[in-house]
């Protein structure tokens, strides 16, 4: 009996050690709890990429088709990790194909043929669209061959006999329209066959008709061909007011301008029509698809599906096994898939309108800008140049978004004000900063959202006022452009001048609460170039949160006497004679604000407009926010705070606060903050007194104990 007993209870409680191993392998395959323990969080997720997956609706699905083979198995380890991260969330579906494989082949067939079913209905409207356009243009094309060249001829033959200098001018301007008419049609119908090629696209044996290339193919002819027959209406117009050509081929020459014009107003219409036609979501990633190989994301909803480069996925094996380069592939990737992953939510994703008053356009094509450009279209965010000196109006954008349905985000970039015409140009810096701050409050007036830089003002330094000046009030902001942020330092014994500064944002009340800049770049360095103070007007009709924030000390001040140390450069100030030192009667004081946010709300009349100044220009730069120095054997960011300040500005100003959270980058390496002066005040006097009165308080309990 005794023996019974034991065994029974031996079965219980082998049976309950089964139950409890399995329950727990259950609980901890729904649950997967991790913790990352790592200085730098190497293994959890940034906030901007959690922040992104909170706001999908469901989940969206990441297909990666590959030849895994011909993949380094270390950057498979990496990128498998940081897949996992985002699997567990519940937010992100993985589909791998192996297109080494036989049925890997297929599989990629058919997810090739459910992306195409996806817009498969918006395909077949946009292509009839496109060839009803061709055949309306082929019309327009046999009329400017024919009717148009023989209207033409029919005025030149209506001019008045004899040999005036206007009648034979005119004959032969209207001989000239006649053969440029005629040439236009011709290369009209020749480039309505352009079409046809796109449109009979295909990914291997599936149809893909690409209607964003038919589309911009016949909309660039048409423009053009309107610009030739706008060419021809001016010039008949111009013929039809001479009155030295007789009233009655006036009366002739108005009549047949108008019939023209109605014949081009049909090409501009039909060229419009193709400008405004959306692009498939398949066709954003058609590219890639064609490839063999591709990395895709569809959103959950909508079209915007997003294609990631495999070589950013899956890095070359030689670039994983760098030293110290794990860590850093991994944030890459993350990166990459959060980009991507944002890109998608965006309905309509923010347009950055670089706007500048430079003699020529530089933006789209500097070298020091590329990273820049690189991670806007990363994100899905479009580039527009806007150089207010060679154009009224931002034309980038009228093309980009003719509707003006997508948020822009203008981005202010001042000249130098110092600098006087140069040979071969007609404006010196103070004009160029004019024509700029006119355009800067052209922008204000229409409501637009601006991300505002500064460079220091030689007119405020002279008394005059600042261009930009009157749009600051007009958000309750004031700058101190005339007197730049000075800083001494010694080395070496020798007194030497900083112009440059580097600042970490903390929060400061409830300021972190009322903008959610402030929240993604805390605790993180940012460099600012010949920074300048900005204040906020007391009484302003907006509500402004200071970002940045220089306090106040004996060896910072503005300086009133900058422009020499401006214009010298850096390595040579450490010869100039007698560098600045603060006047009490001419300098300033801190602490000062460099970096503001200000929101005037919507009104019945007007929506809500956002302003975000930066008391510096240049400091979102390549040269300031890419990797520059090695940390612990990785190569990173020493001022992540700058790359950190320019995403999540444009996010802001594009109304988009939910998308707001440090990066990957941003936590590339662990950084200590700065201590709240209250709390290092209280540590200091618990250093200091602590341990006397905590051996003090031992010798009253030994007193009180022993006597």
């Amino acid at each position: 009996m005794r023996r019974l007993s034991f065994w029974l209870w031996t079965m219980i409680g082998l049976c309950a050690a089964i139950a409890s191993i399995a329950m727990a392998n259950i609980v901890a395959s729904r649950l997967a709890p991790r913790f990352d323990v790592t200085a730098s969080g190497e293994h959890r997720l940034s906030p901007r990429a959690q922040a992104v997956l909170n706001r999908l609706s469901a989940p969206a699905r990441l297909i990666v088709a590959a030849d895994f083979q011909h993949v380094s198995p270390e950057a498979i380890r990496d990128t498998n990790d940081v897949l996992d991260r985002f699997t567990r969330t519940g937010k992100l579906e993985l589909s791998l194909i192996d297109l080494g494989a036989a049925s890997g082949q297929q599989q990629f067939h058919d997810v090739l043929a459910d992306l195409i079913a996806r817009d498969k209905s918006e395909l077949d409207v946009q292509s009839s669209a496109i060839r009803s356009a061709a055949n309306s243009a082929s019309e327009l094309a046999n009329w400017a061959q024919t009717s148009l060249s023989k209207s033409l001829d029919e005025l030149r033959a209506a001019l008045p006999t004899g040999g005036s200098a206007s009648a034979q001018q005119a004959r032969s301007a209207l001989e000239q329209r006649a053969a440029a008419a005629r040439i236009a049609g011709r290369d009209l119908s020749a480039a309505i066959t352009k079409i046809e090629e796109p449109l009979a696209g295909k990914i291997g044996e599936l149809d893909l008709p690409a209607t964003d290339r038919a589309a911009e193919f016949l909309r660039r002819d048409l423009r053009l061909a309107s610009d030739q027959i706008s060419q021809i209406v001016g010039e008949v117009r111009r013929l039809s007011r001479l009155t030295e050509l007789g009233d009655e081929f006036g009366r002739r020459a108005a009549i047949a301008a108008d019939s023209i014009a109605q014949q081009r107003d049909r090409l501009a219409v039909l060229a419009e029509s193709l400008t405004r036609m959306p692009r498939p979501g398949v066709l954003r990633v058609a590219s890639a698809l064609r490839q063999s190989a591709a990395a895709i994301i569809v959103p959950p909803v909508g079209n915007r599906l997003t294609a990631i480069p495999l070589d950013e996925l899956f890095p070359a094996r030689e670039i994983v096994l760098s030293a110290g380069a794990r860590a850093d592939n991994r944030r890459r990737v993350e990166e990459f898939l959060t980009a991507s992953l944002a890109s998608t939510l965006l309905e309509k994703p923010p347009i950055a309108v670089f706007v500048h008053a430079e003699e020529r356009p530089y933006v789209t094509e500097a070298p020091f800008l590329e990273r820049l450009r690189d991670g806007l279209l990363m994100k899905g965010i479009d580039i527009v140049e806007w150089d207010v000196l060679l154009e009224p109006e931002p034309s980038g954008l009228t093309r980009l978004d003719p509707a003006r349905a997508r948020p822009a985000v203008f981005v202010v970039l001042p000249p130098d004000s110092t600098t006087a015409a140069r040979p071969g140009e007609q404006r010196g810096g103070i004009e160029r900063s004019q024509r700029l701050g006119a355009a800067f409050e052209k922008l204000a007036n229409e409501h637009q959202n601006i991300l505002l830089n500064l460079n220091p003002s030689i007119q405020r330094t002279y008394g005059d006022s600042d261009p930009f000046s009157p749009v600051l009030r007009h958000f309750g902001l004031e700058s101190a452009a005339g007197k730049p942020l000075f800083t001494e330092r010694f080395d070496q014994g020798k007194r030497e001048i900083e112009t440059d500064r580097t600042v970490i944002a903390q929060d400061e009340g409830d300021a972190k609460s009322s903008n959610p800049v402030l929240g993604a770049i805390r605790g993180l360095p940012t460099y600012l170039p010949w920074p300048i103070g900005l204040n906020s007007l007391p009484d302003a009709p907006a509500t402004s949160v200071p970002l940045l924030r220089i306090p106040e000390s004996e060896n910072t001040w503005g300086e009133s006497s900058w422009l020499l140390i401006w214009q010298t450069p850096r390595a040579q100030r450490a010869a100039l004679a007698g560098p600045p030192k603060f006047d009490p009667g001419k300098d300033d004081r801190g602490p000062w604000t460099v970096a503001i946010a200000s929101e005037i709300p919507a009104t019945s009349a007007s929506p809500a407009q956002r302003l975000l100044a930066v008391g510096s220009t240049g400091w979102f730069f390549d040269s300031l926010t890419q990797p520059g120095v090695q940390v612990d054997g990785r190569v990173v960011s020493p001022f992540p705070g700058n790359q950190e300040l320019f995403d999540s500005a444009l996010y802001w100003l594009s109304f988009a606060d939910e998308l707001i959270a440090q990066s990957p980058q941003a936590n590339s390496i662990p950084l200590i903050g700065s201590i709240n002066p209250v709390r290092l005040l209280w540590l200091r006097l618990i250093i200091v007194l602590g341990l006397p009165l905590c051996v003090l308080a031992l010798g009253v309990v030994h007193r009180a104990i022993f006597g």
